[in-house]
């Protein structure tokens, strides 16, 4: 700006020097107001509808607007188990003891050890289980006597040589012998041994040592994962020698809330992960899912079978468990959409070119992209996906405005 200044020129010399400084303090007074900005348009302005926001026409915020309509979608979502623990199948689990009480006088596995079905773990020497074979061998001898004597009655009886009740009688012996024999065989094979052992007892002759010997057997193939037997210790039939397990399949065991137990169905796939292999998941479909509820955790327990072939998975282990549900047709939005307000959670529904409703809403299940709203939308409402967290500062700064006013 270019100010004149015109002196007269009949002043002295004093009041020209004040004549200038008056001059110099306007101009720059009128310097400063011209440097003062002007106040922006507001970018918001109140509308007279509670939950309204209107945007001014010269703001820039509805031009990066973009929206979406609320809809039935189907959406897959992913549960996660509060608890997750790695288990073993306890239908390939077994707890082995002896049948009889006796010595050990040998073992022959260890712990770690694979071992085959009827693979022999220890050798007992049971005084008990010496007096069942004694017992099986008696019944064999009596039971081939008495065979002999109902031979002889039957010839002696076609030669009229002994009446019929004589013959009837050694045939009864017969009977009752052969029943003996039958019943100390099953009493053998309840204290654990097998058909060729029991048919071994049959030879005329035994060493001492090998009546009384007794051996204890894996019952199916898997790996020894306890042992408490050593050499020469006595134990009875409460006494637990080993504990063996087929790992090759194990249980996952998971606890849900009890908000999800109507999700849980058997067929489902649980997506296992162990912090021992960070970048492996192991899966496994739901066997069992549980039917009561905890009363301390407030959860439902399912039960997944996951295969095991490399072992890598180990009883005990803690596991993050996490269940991908079936596809559901729900009323949902794109997850852009959802702003938290304070303790509300809204949504902007469109209500006019620069009109935009907050609206309370309540969430459901989530997938990846999409959520569902039980209440607050209905199928066909537009909502505000990108640019809706602009939309919610928007009207926070109205409603502090508001607060403010006087």
């Amino acid at each position: 700006m270019n100010v004149r200044v015109v002196m007269p020129t009949s002043l002295s010399p004093l009041r020209i020097v004040l004549f200038l400084v008056v001059a110099i303090v306007h101009m720059s007074c009128e310097s400063k107001q011209s440097d003062t900005p002007k106040p922006s348009p507001p970018a918001a302005t109140a509308s007279a509808e509670p939950g309204i926001l209107e945007l001014a026409e010269r703001s820039t915020t509805v031009d990066h607007l973009q929206t979406d309509r609320a809809t039935l979608r189907p959406i897959r979502t992913v549960l996660k188990a509060q608890a997750g623990k790695i288990l073993a199948n306890e239908n390939r689990l077994a707890h082995l003891s002896a049948r009889v009480p006796g010595r050990i006088v040998a073992v022959y596995a260890n712990l770690g050890d694979r071992v085959k079905e009827g693979d022999r773990l220890l050798l007992l020497d049971s005084p008990a289980f010496g007096e069942a074979q004694l017992e099986y061998r008696k019944a064999r001898t009596t039971l081939s006597v008495m065979g002999k004597a109902l031979e002889r009655a039957t010839a002696l009886l076609d030669r009229g040589a002994i009446g019929a009740g004589e013959q009837q009688r050694r045939e009864a012996d017969f009977e009752n012998a052969r029943a003996d024999l039958h019943e100390a065989e099953e009493k053998l094979h309840l204290l654990g041994m097998t058909e060729r052992e029991i048919q071994q007892l049959a030879a005329k002759t035994l060493p001492h040592a090998e009546v009384a010997r007794v051996s204890l057997r894996a019952p199916f193939p898997g790996e020894v994962i306890e042992r408490n037997a050593t050499i020469g210790e006595v134990i009875d039939p409460n006494t637990m020698l080993f504990t063996v397990a087929d790992l090759s399949a194990v249980w996952v065991r998971a606890d849900f809330p009890e908000q999800q137990a109507g999700r849980l169905k058997t067929g489902l796939i649980f997506e296992v992960r162990v912090s021992a292999y960070p970048d492996t998941i192991f899966h496994g479909a739901i066997t069992y899912v549980g039917a009561v509820i905890d009363p301390t955790t407030r959860t439902v327990m399912a039960r997944a079978d996951v295969s095991n072939p490399d072992g890598r998975l180990r009883p005990e282990m803690f596991a993050e468990v996490s269940l991908v549900t079936d596809e559901q047709s729900v009323l949902s939005v794109p997850r852009a959409a959802v702003q938290q307000v304070g303790s509300r959670t809204v949504v902007f529904v469109v209500r006019g070119p620069r009109r935009f409703e907050s609206r309370e809403v309540t969430l459901g299940q989530a997938s990846s992209e999409y959520i569902q709203v039980m209440t607050g939308l209905v199928s066909g409402d537009e909502v505000v996906t990108q640019g809706s967290y602009a939309l919610k500062s928007e009207h926070l700064r109205e409603q502090m405005s508001s607060a403010g006013a006087p």
